[in-house]
């Protein structure tokens, strides 16, 4: 387990003070990198061997907003490993110490040249614990058909420079922001987000065209379908709630 507070910076806020969600995952995102060093899993060893880790899948639980932050606690550690997936459990806090949001994330280990998903190393697999600490139940959601449906918001993106990183490919918080783009401009300034669950599904690399297309799913639910109409493939399904 590895624990990490981050000062919160001028630019890293919205307009309205709050940290958004591409932040959160920034913060998270280094701790978990910070952990799988000392795990001897981390970047400084993949690394090496031509491999990384990516994204898979991320749900997280918001418990208060992120408003008039001056710093964050980030709490992360390895849930379990299986065959091709390992599954990481973390914690935000606030300057205060109360929870901000909770998480889930899962990941797979990347061939960087063969850009193919590897197996799970029998070395991190010997780290599962028997009883590991979990932060909530996961909830996989799954998309539902919107076939003929015309979306609430449409907008295309450009995969730009400073989006790619070291791995080569649109880092995960960029998805986030593109589909939060979608949200509307209401709903995102008078109430806060609840319930966030991100599927990915596919790479975006520097130059692609993306088409992010926002869909009401309930009165306080929307989805968040990204993709690449080029060769019309789904980068990411994404699905957020508010309250």
């Amino acid at each position: 387990m590895t624990e990490e507070t981050f000062k919160v910076r001028y630019y890293e806020t919205d307009a309205r003070g709050a940290l958004p969600l591409w932040a959160l995952q920034n913060y998270f995102q280094e701790t978990a990198g910070i952990d799988a060093h000392k795990l001897s899993f981390g970047a400084e060893e993949l690394g090496p061997k031509g491999v990384a880790w990516a994204l898979t899948k991320m749900q997280f639980k918001f418990s208060a907003p992120a408003v008039n932050q001056k710093s964050v606690k980030v709490k992360t550690w390895h849930h379990i490993c299986e065959k091709v997936q390992s599954r990481r459990e973390f914690i935000i806090y606030g300057q205060d110490g109360q929870e901000i949001v909770k998480g889930i994330t899962w990941w797979i280990i990347l061939d960087l040249e063969k850009r193919k998903i590897m197996r799970t190393p029998q070395g991190l697999m010997d780290l599962n614990a028997s009883n590991p600490p979990a932060v909530m139940e996961a909830n996989i959601l799954k998309a539902p058909a919107f076939d003929g449906i015309a979306p609430l918001n449409s907008y295309e993106v450009i995969a730009r420079l400073e989006d790619i990183d070291s791995n080569g490919h649109v880092n995960n918080v960029h998805f986030s922001a593109w589909a939060l783009g979608g949200v509307p401009a209401e709903v995102y300034q008078n109430k806060r987000l609840d319930d966030v669950f991100i599927n990915f599904k596919n790479e975006v690399m520097l130059g692609d065209k993306i088409a992010v297309n926002t869909y009401a799913h309930s009165e306080a639910g929307y989805w968040h379908i990204l993709t690449r109409p080029d060769d019309g493939k789904e980068i990411a399904a994404i699905y957020t709630s508010w309250k």
